[in-house]
């Protein structure tokens, strides 16, 4: 079974090696484009779907966990879950938390890039809330504490949607963690991916 896991802005598939190595190990075959955007992130992970004749594993980080959770909301037939880190889920939502950010902060600063690049309109069309519905396949959130990019507002509105949808939603809060998983939290995140992705491929 093919894993489709997505690196976070600014980043890049060798960085993500903490995501993609439970799968490895796991069996799976692994592929991880490399993306700027949500919207291409989107665009590259529909080919790969459409050409993959059995089910699929989405995953990402940040920026990449937000193309996961389209994709499986694209695809619930093929999707057998979503295992996303820090995923913006309200990307509206997301934009006004980093234009509260301070001057010279990260938060502002990706909060500049944004708004330098996307209009509203296509922040909202690349908003996993807006495709979340019925028949959605089960979701793995992993966030840290101390996460001060993606507030714990997406979880929580996920939540919220898992309620009135009834889909699976399997969460994990690291304490202390940051919006990127430190050496000391890898282990934690590949042992919890291990055991709840099978339970979500059994299901």
């Amino acid at each position: 079974m093919l894993a489709l896991l997505f690196h976070g802005k600014g980043s890049s598939p060798e960085k993500i090696n903490w995501l993609t190595r439970p799968f490895k190990e796991m069996g799976f075959r692994v592929e991880a484009p490399r993306i700027i955007e949500v919207a291409d992130g989107v665009a590259a992970g529909s080919r790969i779907i459409e050409d993959e004749g059995d089910g699929v594993i989405v995953g990402g980080h940040s920026m990449g966990g937000s193309v996961a959770l389209i994709l499986a909301a694209k695809y619930p037939s093929k999707v057998k879950c979503s295992v996303v880190v820090a995923a913006p889920v309200d990307r509206v939502l997301q934009l006004k938390w980093l234009e509260r950010g301070e001057e010279g902060s990260v938060r502002r600063a990706l909060y500049n890039d944004i708004v330098s690049r996307l209009t509203m309109r296509e922040v909202e069309e690349t908003s996993p809330i807006k495709y979340i519905s019925g028949n959605y396949p089960p979701v793995i959130y992993i966030r840290g504490s101390a996460d001060d990019i993606v507030p714990i507002d997406h979880l929580e509105l996920l939540r919220r949607k898992s309620s009135e949808l009834g889909f699976r939603l399997i969460e994990l809060t690291i304490e202390g963690m940051g919006h990127t998983p430190r050496s000391q939290h890898v282990r934690v995140i590949e042992d919890f991916i291990k055991d709840n992705v099978k339970r979500c491929i059994g299901s």
